[in-house]
Formats: C-alpha cells, structure tokens, sequence
C-alpha cells in the first residue's frame, strides 16, 4: 500500500513540475508571441512584424534581467517595469502607422480597463 502511494505521489509531483516548466516561456517565445498578436490585431507588414519582435525581444529580455536583479525589491521592479513599457511603447510610435498606434493605444486602454474591473471584482468576492 505504501508503495503504491509513493508512485501516486511522485507522478503528482512530476505532473506539477511538468505543468509549471510549461508555462515559463522564454523571451523568444513572448516577443513572437507579442508580435504575431501585434500582427493579428493592427494587420502589420513583414517588416514592421519583424522589427516587433526585435523590440519585444530586447523588452523581454530586459523584464527578465530587471527581475533576477529587483527579485527582493519591489518597488525598483516596478519602477523598471515602467520605464521599460515606456522604452517600448515610444519604440512601437517609431514602428507602427498613426492609424494602428491609435488601434494599439484603443487595445491598451481596454485591456487596463478589463484588468482594473477584474481586480476589483476579485477583491470583492468573499
């Protein structure tokens, strides 16, 4: 019986170890995933779609540097977090058309305004 429980137990454990290194994605794989949206969304060129995912690429990489190095720091990582959006949204005003920055900021504006009525509607559950 005993046995039988350890091998439950280990399964679970390699079950919940698998599903939690499936869902760290490496910075290549957000900056395509952020740049394929991108494209799905504001129907971006080739070219805009690959200078993107270059600026994506150098975002994430940063978001993953400035939390190895705020890792015990909050306030600094949110501070880094800011500084870095901004990098990226004045570098997709360099990238995107005047119609699909208006098209990106519409998307931004809503997906803040989905997130802050999900914050509250969690914080209001019992």
């Amino acid at each position: 019986m005993t046995k039988n429980l350890q091998i439950l137990i280990l399964t679970l454990l390699l079950l919940v170890g698998n599903y939690a290194w499936a869902q760290h994605k490496t910075p290549e794989d957000r900056a395509n995933n952020q740049a394929q949206r991108l494209t799905e969304k504001l129907g971006l060129s080739a070219e805009q779609e690959k200078k993107i995912y270059s600026l994506a690429l150098q975002n994430a990489q940063q978001q993953d540097a400035d939390r190895a190095k705020y890792q015990d720091d909050r306030g600094s990582l949110m501070n880094a977090c800011k500084q870095n959006m901004s990098n990226y949204d004045m570098g997709l005003s360099k990238i995107l058309t005047t119609d699909q920055l208006l098209k990106y900021n519409q998307l931004k504006a809503e997906r803040r305004a989905n997130h802050n009525h999900s914050d509250r509607d969690q914080r209001s559950k019992p």
